[in-house]
Formats: structure tokens, sequence, C-alpha cells
């Protein structure tokens, strides 16, 4: 080992058997007890997970320890040590994987990650020091200008475990975990990281819970956005100025308009049946730019200022001119109109479009049974334009300059895009940061809204093509609620999220997937996602969804998982040499998401 500055350590056993990929040592008696707690910069190999090294000549081979067990009596050490008594010591022998080599380069040394490499029988096997750990756990010397600190190796609490923005975000990133064991600070401490790093950085944050405000306090370019509308509250406002530090006291209400959400974002919303109810909704979209609004009355206006009423419900009035009017709206040569109908227009719209049916005569008329095919989704849009909750958050009023030249549903779309996702590459942001605080988002609203809203996202995304896209980072909390499994949904509501997963990193644009419970997310989101931070999970759901998504060498340290105390998690993926065992470092300052103190409160 005269190549490797090992020298001071010696050998704590030697190889004795190699089967296929496993390498078997026995340990020194000599040695029996003392690794343990004479560490000293040299790491353990008395666990399963720990390291070990072994002389190959030129190189160092490195391998995973999986098992240890003592041999039967009759393959014992015999001791006789300084004395004629003899006595039986048990012999100890691990079990190892290798999992790549250590190998010197014009710079020094550098690690391989290749599992083919295997020591020779008779090989010593050592101890790894710190700077042999930080070898392994370390990243290409090109990458070491764009490294975030993310931690301490758990076992040794010596190496610091680095990883390259650029292969961390590039893929897409999943973060799980079990409530309370840290998703939310590893979260802040990683945006947080990148944004003082990079300072023309782009995240956002759904921020679920309204917790995060609170990590990025000093740092400058934050904006805050707390979805819904102000009900009086004086604040005050956000820093203009480039370099302004942010404050916690600095946030904006912003409700977003219907319009805003899109073709797409819309049905997503509503949830049409494919047969009889999206055709209908379609149509109703289509036509929005020629419903005039007055008086709470929608209705239609031709080119010689006559005017034709539509209404939500499946009445007589004037039924026998409704398919000639619908005609003349479906050939747009009805008067546009200038500003946005309100929502509950929508209403009328599907309910005229899908109850009009054709007379033997050759006339038409309202007829109830197409009616009742469209009156759950009638009821949906009334339902909506009435619960206040929703009103509270989303913009039903209409009223806004509606632009002209059939682009109006684009304008309104890339407007608000602008706002929560950042303008497109060339233009002034202003922001670097964008905390879309949605702790006043009802329970039974968010996955419908959210999921609206990142439709909203993806078609403007497409739209502006790769040379006019700003690499941008989304970080979904919750990610659970709003990017489920495709499979339990009708087919055409799938599916902005899979196509951000599966194309976004093309658009410049980058996930970081926060959630509980992996099981009950899309299974094409995680199979995009190719770095891994997964804290404590107990769930046999959860660990299968986990198992299905990683590379199947990954099956040991899989095991780890379910016993990982609180800040502990198993990283993995293209950021690492290796799957390595992390102690998160603590968010300062970190989102608001501790534990109640019960005993200090209850007292």
């Amino acid at each position: 080992m005269s190549h490797f500055k090992i020298s001071e350590l010696s050998a704590i056993g030697y190889v004795v058997g190699l089967e296929g990929e496993k390498i078997r040592v026995n340990l020194h008696e000599g040695l029996q007890g003392r690794l343990a707690s004479h560490r000293e910069g040299i790491s353990s190999v008395t666990q399963p997970g720990d390291l070990i090294g072994f002389d190959a000549g030129n190189i160092l081979v490195v391998a995973r320890v999986t098992d240890m067990a003592f041999v039967e009596a009759d393959k014992a050490h015999k001791a006789n040590v300084g004395t004629s008594d003899l006595s039986d010591i048990p012999l100890r022998q691990i079990i190892a994987y290798a999992i790549g080599f250590v190998k010197r380069d014009d710079e020094g040394y550098v690690f391989i990650s290749e599992d083919w490499r295997l020591p020779a029988l008779g090989s010593s096997a050592v101890p790894l020091t710190s700077d042999f750990l930080n070898i392994i756990y370390s990243i290409d010397k090109d990458d070491i200008d764009k490294a975030i600190e993310l931690g301490l190796d758990s076992r040794t609490k010596s190496v610091k475990i680095l990883a390259s923005v650029d292969k961390l975000l590039t893929r897409h990133l999943a973060v799980l975990g079990s409530t309370g064991y840290g998703k939310s600070n590893f979260n802040a401490l990683l945006t947080r990281k990148v944004v003082e790093k990079y300072p023309n950085s782009r995240i956002v944050i759904f921020d679920i819970n309204g917790e995060y405000s609170q990590a990025f306090v000093g740092v400058p370019n934050v904006k805050h956005t707390i979805l819904g509308e102000n009900k009086g509250e004086e604040i005050l406002p956000q820093p203009q100025n480039e370099g302004d530090l942010f404050s916690e006291e600095f946030y904006t209400y912003r409700k977003i308009p219907y319009q805003a959400l899109g073709f797409s974002g819309l049905i997503k919303l509503l949830r049409p049946s494919d047969k009889t109810q999206l055709p209908a909704l379609r149509n109703a979209l289509s036509a929005i730019n020629r419903t005039h609004f007055a008086r709470r009355k929608i209705y239609l206006k031709n080119r010689n200022n006559e005017t034709y009423q539509l209404y939500d419900d499946c009445r007589d009035t004037e039924q026998n001119k409704l398919s000639e009017w619908l005609d003349l709206l479906r050939k747009r040569h009805l008067e546009r109109t200038d500003v946005w109908p309100p929502f509950r227009g929508l209403a009328n719209l599907v309910a005229e479009f899908g109850c009009v049916a054709a007379e033997r005569n050759g006339g038409s008329k309202r007829d109830a049974f197409g009616y009742s095919n469209v009156l759950p989704l009638v009821k949906i849009i009334q339902q909506l334009s009435e619960d206040i909750r929703f009103r509270s958050v989303v913009d039903l009023e209409g009223g806004a300059d509606l632009a002209d030249g059939g682009l109006h549903w684009e304008k309104a779309m890339k407007d608000e895009v602008d706002y929560f996702f950042g303008k497109e590459k060339g233009e002034n942001n202003g922001w670097r940061v964008h905390i879309v605080n949605m702790k006043n988002l009802a329970q039974d609203h968010a996955p419908m809204l959210l999921s609206a809203l990142l439709e909203m996202f993806a078609e403007v995304l497409f739209h502006r093509g790769q040379k006019k896209s700003y690499p941008t980072a989304l970080l979904l909390e919750e990610a659970h609620h709003y990017l489920r499994d495709p499979y339990a949904e009708v087919d055409s509501q799938i599916k902005a999220y899979e196509r951000l997963a599966k194309e976004g990193r093309k658009f410049k644009c980058s996930l970081i997937v926060s959630t509980q419970r992996p099981s009950e997310l899309s299974p094409t989101v995680l199979a995009m996602c190719s770095n891994w931070f997964s804290l404590r999970l107990t769930n046999e759901r959860d660990l299968q969804a986990l198992r299905y998504a990683m590379e199947s060498e990954n099956e040991q340290i899989l095991r780890q998982i379910s016993g990982l105390p609180r800040g502990d998690a198993v990283a993995f993926g293209s950021a690492f040499n290796l799957p390595v065992r992390i102690s998160i470092s603590q968010a300062i300052p970190g989102p608001r998401s501790s534990d109640a103190v019960y005993s200090e409160e209850w007292k």
C-alpha cells in the first residue's frame, strides 16, 4: 500500500473468500472491540453500512459492510499471547460488497464508482481515514466551484457532504420523509444555500402551510405572496430595489383571475366527463370572448346589435332561435366583448351548448335529457361561484380588459405566470425567490387549484421555448396533494405535472418534489427524479414506491430508511458517487415547522 498515505494504519483483517460479488473477511483477534471505541478519524467497520478498504496493489478497493458474524468454534483463532494457556477466541467475520475503488491521478486521488474490481485472496483489509472518506464522498473536481454543503456523513460526523447544483437540480429531486423528520428544514437549507451562492437564481416555493418566509429573512430579492384577499390588514410595501433584504413584514395579497388558469387549467379545475361535459365546456371556453355581461345577464350580440340572452337552465324562452345563435357563435360571426365576463357565465354557455337538440322539422330546442348530462358541470360552476372560500382566492368577477386578436387566454396566462413563476429570459424579473403562501387555501380546493396553476405554468413555459426559458426551480411542498397517480384520474386530466417531469429539463425547469406519501404520488414524476433524499419512512407502501423508482443496487440502503433518526437522510442519485447517509445541517434561520412543546404550553 505504498502508493497510498495510510502506512500508519495497520491491517484489521484479510480476505478469505470471494463468492461472486461477496467479499468475506476475517478480522484479526487482537483488534476485537477496539475499532468502535477508538475512532480518532478512522471509520468504524463494526456495523452494516460502514465502508472498508482493501489493498489491491495500485488501487484501494472500497466495499460496504453488510453482515457480521462469529464463525464456528472449530474455525476459531488460538490465542497464545505471552502465556502457556490456550483458549478458544471466536473468530469474527464480516461480509462486504465492492462499490468502487480509489486510484491515483495527476492531481492526487480519485474515486471511481465501479463494483467489478475485487481484491485478491489474502488482501489486507484496512479502515478508511477521513481523508479517504472525503475522496470517496467527494464530487468531481470540475464541480467543486458549483457545490453546496448539505451536511455531514452520519457515521463519522467528520466528512462534509457536498453536491453540485447542476447535478442536483438538472434531473429533478425528490425529498421524502414522514412528518416531523426534517423535510422542511432540508428544503429551506437547500434553497437558501443555492440563493446565497447564485445571485441570479430563480426559485418558486409552493408554501402550503405558510412556513418558509422565516427561512429567508435577510436574503435579498425575495418576494412573498399570500394567495387570497386582504381583509383590511395594513401591510408594508415589498422592497422594490435590487439588493433590498427580505423581512417577514413584507408580503402581498393576490387573487388569481379565473381567466389566467387558461383552457387546460379550467378543465383541470372543473373535471368534466369526457363524452358529454367536456365538449360543452370546450365550446364555452372558446366562446367566452363573444359573451357579453350586463345587469347580471349573459347574452350574445350580432353585428346588427340584436341580442340573445343565455340561461343556465332548460327553459322554453326563445329556444327556437338557440341553434341559430350558437351556430353563429361557433363560426365567430358575433360581436366580441372588450372585458372578461364573470366566471358564472360559463354555466350559461355550458348549459346552452349541452342541451340544444335538433327537431324533426329542422328547428332546434332545449332538450331536457341533454341538459341532464351537463347539469352536474353547471352545478359545479355555480357552487364555485358562490363558495366564499374559493372566491377569496380566485377572482371570479371578470371585468379585466380582454385582449383582442384571439390571444386573450394566452395573454391572461402569461401575465399571471410572469408574476408567479417569473418572466422569460432577457426580461427584468426583480426577484430571486418567490414564496407563494397558500395557507388560506381550503383543503378541498388545494389539489385542483394547485394542479391548475401547474397547467398554467406548463402551457406558457412550453410556448416560450428553450431559448426564452430561464432556469427555474419549483419547490413543491406536500406534493402528494396535487401530483397524484394519473391512473386514478380520467384520461383528459393528465397533465402538466407529468409533462414538466418528463420534458421540463429541456425548458430549464427543475422540480424539487417534497412529500410524506410517495405512494400517493404519480409514479411518472417519481421515476423522472434522478436524485433522492429520503428521511425516515415507515409505511410499507411508501417504501415500496421508493423501491420501484430507485436502482436495484440500492436495496440494502433502503433497509436503513425506516430507522433513520430525525434530521438524517439517505441520499443517492446522479449527484453522488454512491448512496450516503447524511446528518443534514440545520437551516439558520429555519422554517416555522418545529414541534409543539406540550410540556411547556400545558404547564
